[in-house]
C-alpha cells in the first residue's frame, strides 16, 4: 500500500484553496468591471465587447464566463432588491430600471420633448414592424392618410431605415425597423414583438 505523504497532501490542498480564492477575487473584480461598463454606456454593450475588455484582465474570461458573471450580477440585484436589472437586448446588455418605478421616472422626464411617440408615429411604426419590408404608398393605403412626414420623423429617430427598393413602377423605397427600435422597446429580436393590439395600446 502506497504511503500517503501528508506534507504533499497539505501543500496541494493549500494550493487549491489559494487558486480558488484568487479565481473568486478575479470574478468579483470582473463583475464590478461589467457593472461599470453597463452604467457608463448609453447603449447596450455587446457580449464580445465585454469579453474583449475582460481579456485585458485575464485570458480566463471567455463568453461563457462573461455570461455567468452577468447572471451573477442579476442574482445579486434581485437579492439586494435593487431598482434595476440586467437586460439582454438585440445588440447587447444594459441596465434597465424595474417596471414598478416607471411612473416616477416619467415624472423626471415629463417636460422633455420627443420622449413619447405620437399616435401617428405609433401607427406607422406598428405597420412597418408587422408588415416589413413595406413602402410608403402601402403604408398610406392602410392608414388612408399621407405618412411622409411621420416616416421622416421615424427615420430621424433611427427607429426605421430604408432597406432597398421595390421592383415596381417608380421603385418606391422599402422600410423596415432597426436595431435601435428593438433596443427602444426592450426586445432581443423581432420574435418578441407583442401582438398588434398590445403595441397600439
Amino acid at each position: 500500500m502506497k504511503e500517503i505523504n501528508l506534507f504533499q497532501l497539505e501543500t496541494e490542498v493549500s494550493t487549491f484553496h489559494q487558486d480558488q480564492h484568487q479565481e473568486n477575487e478575479l470574478r468579483e473584480k470582473a463583475k464590478r468591471i461589467i457593472e461599470a461598463l453597463l452604467f457608463a454606456s448609453s447603449e447596450p454593450v455587446p457580449l464580445p465587447k465585454i469579453v474583449e475588455i475582460l481579456e485585458n484582465l485575464s485570458d480566463y474570461f471567455k463568453p461563457k464566463i462573461a455570461r455567468e458573471l452577468l447572471d451573477d450580477l442579476q442574482i445579486n440585484y434581485i437579492a439586494q432588491q435593487r431598482a434595476f436589472r440586467v437586460e439582454e437586448l438585440a445588440t447587447g446588455f444594459t441596465l434597465k430600471t424595474c417596471e414598478e418605478y416607471s411612473s416616477y421616472i416619467e415624472q423626471l422626464f415629463r417636460n422633455k420633448r420627443g420622449e413619447k411617440l405620437s399616435q401617428a408615429s405609433a401607427e406607422v411604426l406598428a405597420i412597418i414592424a408587422y408588415k416589413q419590408p413595406i413602402t410608403r404608398p402601402q403604408i398610406e393605403a392602410l392608414r388612408g392618410v399621407d405618412s411622409s412626414g411621420t416616416i421622416q420623423n421615424l427615420l430621424d429617430r433611427q427607429l426605421i431605415e430604408a432597406s432597398g427598393k421595390l421592383e415596381a413602377p417608380g421603385r418606391p423605397t422599402l422600410y423596415r425597423i432597426t436595431q435601435n427600435f428593438l433596443n427602444h422597446f426592450g426586445l432581443r429580436n423581432i420574435n418578441e414583438l407583442p401582438t398588434l393590439n398590445q403595441f397600439m395600446s
